[in-house]
């Protein structure tokens, strides 16, 4: 039976995701933040603040400090530890720059670090410009402070963004979020952002056989090992999943805009399946214009979400007419008139996966 959802079935909101920086101490061959134009900039802490005070007595079920940028890297992350310990609290780092002070704050506060290892050795720091015994000894360290203080958090989670350039090392990632005692390792898909990536997907609209031979043999190969393995799809499938809808959440941005989703909170160039597209910033207010529960509850905001989570928006990935198409080249609106548009995007495909 299909399920559709009518103004007066939404819950609340459930899960925030706050941006404290879009800056980042690396700069990562696949990252979002090479094709983009923009002024970047750190959180102010009244925006934190503020953030704090709105959704303290809230019942949310997760906080993840994140975003575009390195939230590790923010002058504020010390605080957004402090203010959010009550909270189911996630951070997703690439764990380059965690000192003493973070390390002890991560395993007296946090719940769940999701590093970010997208290859091993030569070609991890061929992606990311970085040595990665580095990584791995500021994770060994939290662990260690994990078992000197008898916790059992917070767990550790492996994610690993897959490309031609990197598949080669993806047994070896394996073998490493074991050694670093992840509970979990998530796989996702590159989404290009330059013309020189754009060839190194692995994914594709349709069959895709030798992909899934693999991911079926890292299924066995994980399960040996007993991590919990996230895998996207390899094929383009019908169904559409948005995970920001479905799980109640906001992306509030280090601008204090709020936004729906990762994908809408910077104006970036993406490719799909070779296509070039221009993805505008969409956000439906900012903390300092109203409250987060008002912006939620917007009009405009409930009947984007409505219109999501029911699927009435075209599908531009499998149409026809896409070749020769001038509105499928940037995301202010679809076929449909909505606005902004979600018919091209690959995390409601499963292709991409977040955290």
């Amino acid at each position: 039976m299909i399920k559709y959802l009518f103004w007066g079935d939404f819950v609340g909101l459930e899960k925030l995701y706050i941006e404290l920086t879009d800056k980042c101490n690396l700069n990562c061959k696949m990252c979002y933040r090479r094709s983009w134009s923009e002024v970047p900039c750190d959180m102010d802490f009244d925006i934190l603040k503020k953030i704090y005070e709105e959704v303290k007595d809230k019942d949310l079920k997760e906080v993840v400090l994140g975003g575009i940028g390195e939230p590790t890297f923010s002058p504020l992350i010390y605080d957004a530890i402090d203010l959010f310990s009550s909270f189911n609290l996630t951070i997703t780092t690439n764990g380059t720059i965690l000192d003493g002070k973070l390390k002890e704050l991560i395993v007296g506060n946090v719940d769940k670090l999701v590093v970010s290892i997208d290859g091993f050795e030569d070609k991890y720091e061929d992606i990311r410009g970085f040595d990665l015994n580095s990584v791995v000894s500021n994770i060994k360290d939290i662990n260690n402070l994990i078992m000197l203080r008898k916790k059992e958090k917070p767990y550790i989670v492996v994610q690993f963004v897959a490309s031609k350039d990197n598949l080669d090392d993806i047994f070896k990632v394996l073998d490493l979020a074991d050694e670093l005692k992840a509970y979990q390792i998530i796989i996702s898909n590159v989404v290009p952002q330059t013309d020189d990536y754009k060839d190194k997907i692995l994914y594709t609209k349709y069959e895709n056989k030798d992909m899934k031979d693999l991911f079926e043999k890292l299924r066995i190969y994980s399960f040996r090992r007993g991590l919990n393995l996230l895998l996207p799809n390899v094929e383009l499938k019908t169904e559409r999943y948005c995970p920001f809808i479905e799980e109640n959440a906001l992306v509030i941005g280090s601008d204090g805009g709020v936004y729906p989703c990762y994908r809408f909170s910077h104006s970036i160039r993406e490719y799909i399946f070779g296509r070039e597209k221009r993805v505008l910033k969409y956000s439906f207010g900012n903390v300092f214009e109203g409250t987060i529960e008002d912006i939620y509850n917007s009009t405009e905001y409930q009947n984007f979400k409505l219109r999501v989570y029911n699927n009435r928006y075209p599908s531009c990935l499998d149409c026809d007419l896409v070749d020769g198409c001038d509105i499928v080249k940037i995301s202010d609106y679809d076929c449909y008139t909505n606005k902004p548009s979600c018919a091209d995007c690959l995390w409601s495909r499963r292709i991409a996966i977040c955290p």
